[in-house]
């Protein structure tokens, strides 16, 4: 089962709306599936290079990436993605 907040600081991806989140240890998922990829201290290029590997059909798309560090931002971040 997939907790509802994040167990460490890490890079976590949905593959659905294409967003990559670095989400601090304690705050919650915003709603959707999101995979834990790779700890915080990885970089964005690497990040990016290591999805496409993963996942070739998002090569050539462009992945958004979000901080959310705290309940605030989870919200607005929801907000932002609509009803």
């Amino acid at each position: 089962m997939v907790p509802d907040v994040a167990d460490e600081t890490a890079y976590y991806f949905n593959r659905k709306i294409l967003v990559v989140a670095l989400i601090t240890h304690g705050v919650r998922f915003p709603a959707g599936t999101w995979l834990r990829v790779v700890n915080a201290n990885a970089q964005r290029p690497h990040v990016e290079q290591m999805l496409a590997s993963v996942f070739p059909d998002l090569k050539g798309k462009v992945l958004t990436f979000v901080t959310l560090a705290n309940e605030a931002e989870v919200q607005d971040f929801e907000r932002s993605l609509g009803p």
